[in-house]
């Protein structure tokens, strides 16, 4: 999901409870889920990193690589 400002992309992860990314763009920010494939999006820089409540994120970390994302 595209956003004007890590803030905002930061504050619609916490709002949703999603675990991820925030990723900095050529045009502007993205939120990605915790399975993001480096390289993906090949200007994206992670700025950004989000564990929720359920800890996605570090069960993500402990399973990665992974091929697929959400």
């Amino acid at each position: 999901k595209p956003f004007e400002s890590q803030e905002a992309a930061l504050d619609f992860m916490k709002t949703k409870d999603f675990a991820g990314y925030v990723l900095k763009r050529e045009n502007g920010f993205t939120a990605v889920c915790p399975t993001y494939p480096d390289g993906y999006y090949p200007d994206a820089v992670v700025v950004a990193e989000y564990e929720n409540s359920k800890l996605e994120l570090g069960q993500a970390k402990k399973s990665l690589p992974i091929s697929s994302c959400c």
